[in-house]
This record gives C-alpha cells, structure tokens and sequence, in this order.
C-alpha cells in the first residue's frame, strides 16, 4: 500500500512500451516469481528483482510495474494462470468444482507466497476472474441466485487458501528450525513431551494422536509401521517437507467424476514413484557399470557416475573388495527412502485436502436439493 492510500490494480493502468535493454514486464514478473519461489514472500524486494535481472537500478523495473503493489498483482495472477477451467459448466459440478479446487491447491504448494499475498490484493486479473467466473457460472447454472453463488464461491475458495496458508506456515517453521524429515520433528517432540505421555490429563485423545505419531518409523517405501527401516536416528533423512510439484497436473477438468477417483489416480502416482525408488536401490545394489540418472519430483537429478560397480567387483583403492558396490547400494538406498517418503508425504497432504473439500462440497449439495 501506497503512503497516499491503496494503489489501484495494475490492471487500471497503461503497460508501458518495450524500451531498448531487452526485457519487458514478463521477464519482471518471471523473476519475481522465481524469488519468491525460492525465498518466500519476505525474500521479495525491488532491488532484489532487480539484482536478478540484471538491471541498473530498481527504479528501472517502475516503468514496467508501477509499484511494488503492482508486481504482486502480476505475479498473483500469473500463478493462477496454472489453473485450468472449462469453457463452460458441465453435468458433472462437484467433479468439476473438485478439478478446480485441487488445481489451486496443486498451484499455491508450487508457490507457497502465494496464500500469503492473496489477500492483500483485488483478485482483479485476467486469469483470477477467469476461475471465480467459472465457478460463479456452476452455481448460477444450478439455479443459484447471485449473491448465494458468491458465498459459495468465496466458502471454496477460503478453505483452499486457509488450507494453503497453514501448509506454507508449517512449511517456513520447518526450514526455520532445520527440520527436513519427519523424524527430526519425532526428535523434538520426544525432547518436549517424552516418549509415553500419561492419558490422565485433560485431553487422552490429543496424547493418543502423539503417542502414535510418535511411535511412528518411515521405511523405504514411505509407508508407517512398526518395523521401519528407518529408525529414530534419522538415517537417511535428507527429504524435504516441500513436495510440492506432485500435485502438478491433477486437476483437470474432466479426467475425473470426483474426489474418489483423484484419489485412485494420486495412489497410482504414488505406486509408480515408490517402485522407481526401489529399482534405484536394486539398481544401486547390482553395482552396474552404466550411469544411473533418477529425476524425482522436483526436476533434481542425481547421477551415479560411469564405473563405479566396476570398481566394486574388485580390489578398490583402499584394498577392501567391493567397497565401491556397497557404497553405491548404500547410497541409492538412502535417496530412495527420502524420496519415498516425500511422495508418500505429498500424498498424505493431498488426501488430507480432499477429504476436508469432499465435506464441503457434501454440505453444499445437501443445501443444493
């Protein structure tokens, strides 16, 4: 907000011409985002964007964006940009509504800046009136008058972005306390509250949900259970609670009727990414001679270079016969488990979402007949 009272939508004012120096508003905007991406809403500041782009000064990027108001009303509706809508309403509107609302969820996990800046700006874009334009246009297509299909609007959209500010919240507490497993908040938690809390206090049933979280162990397929490879040490654990691009592209509109099937199809996801994460292991452990390359989630790479089961079929430099083998198991084994368990962790959040959005939608309906 401007010190001469709130700054009108950048949508209200004229874009400047492209000068000489090769970048326009896109490419500010773009920057923007990758900031704000990697370094959370505080990280994002005019000088910095400007640093990132190359720019002589931050007030070069002015012309292009008015204010910094204005920058965030363009990165705003850009990350809504991600979400997809039909054209139309179709028959199916709590399938379609469901689309919707899990591609935004998808979207503000991919940009966690987002459920924080929401609010603080007209949802005046192209792309933001595009989804709440749909959505108006399902209720009045049910019969709904205006102002209902506004409330209805504004209940589904409060419930993913109140659900997205609280995972974005969780997600900075975690890197503010260095925490990148589960097993990490086991340890706290155990430091603060002990091993077996007593079930005489006021709330047995908020210590029965802590004496099973904390009995919990994480095995290599990123399932819970007793018999966990993976025990309170931590071994392992270099996963990160950002799993954020596995929602990418659930969602559209039409692939599914509803919430039971977007759950069958996220479970399928989860399978195949838990069965690749086990042939890297087997992989690992074979000790094969040709580079290995696994992509989790994320687009990060990690590559196993060309040779080494070779050196581990034989003597290896410090003398002990296949150390290099072992080595390599070892090591893909461990990376395996971490990203098993951010797929299961991702999908876990996911299920949990849908869930609360199915009740939401049951109460729409039930107000609908």
């Amino acid at each position: 907000m401007g010190d001469q009272g709130p700054t009108p939508p950048i949508w209200l004012l004229p874009e400047p011409p492209e000068r000489g120096w090769g970048l326009g508003r896109v490419d500010i905007v773009n920057a923007a985002v990758r900031l704000a991406d990697h370094g959370g809403a505080e990280a994002l500041t005019m000088r910095a964007v400007a640093k990132e782009l190359g720019a002589s000064t931050p007030m070069s990027l002015y012309r292009y964006v008015h204010s910094k108001d204005g920058l965030v009303d363009l990165m705003l509706d850009l990350a809504n940009a991600e979400v997809r809508t039909p054209e139309v309403p179709g028959e199916d509107w709590r399938g379609e509504l469901t689309a919707v609302a899990v591609d935004t969820w998808a979207m503000t996990k991919r940009h966690p800046w987002y459920a924080r800046l929401v609010h603080q700006r007209p949802p005046a874009g192209p792309n933001a009136s595009r989804r709440t334009e749909f959505v108006l246009a399902t209720f009045d297509r049910l019969g709904q008058d205006l102002a209902s299909a506004l409330g209805y609007a504004r209940l589904l959209d409060g419930y993913v972005t109140g659900q997205a500010l609280q995972w974005a919240e969780e997600r900075a507490m975690w890197q503010r306390n260095a925490f990148v497993d589960v097993v990490d908040v086991q340890r706290q938690a155990r430091a603060w509250f002990g091993d077996v809390p007593s079930e005489d206090g006021p709330y047995p049933l908020l210590v029965r949900v802590l004496e099973s979280f904390l009995a919990e162990r994480h095995d290599a397929a990123g399932e819970t259970g007793a018999d966990s490879a993976v025990g309170a040490d931590g071994a392992g654990s270099d996963a990160e609670p950002d799993a954020s691009s596995r929602a990418v592209g659930v969602g559209s509109p039409g692939a599914r009727a509803g919430v039971d099937e977007a759950g069958a199809g996220r479970g399928a996801e989860v399978d195949r990414e838990v069965a690749g994460a086990g042939r890297a292991v087997e992989s690992g452990r074979r000790g094969s001679g040709q580079q290995g390359v696994g992509q989790d989630d994320t687009g990060r790479q990690d590559t196993e270079r060309q040779g080494s089961g070779r050196r581990g079929s034989g003597p290896s430099d410090s003398g002990r016969p296949g150390s290099g083998q072992a080595g390599l198991g070892q090591a893909a084994e461990a990376h395996a488990s971490a990203d098993a368990r951010k797929v299961a962790a991702a999908a876990a959040e996911d299920a949990q979402f849908e869930l609360g959005l199915e009740c939401l939608l049951d109460g729409i309906a039930a107000r609908l007949r």
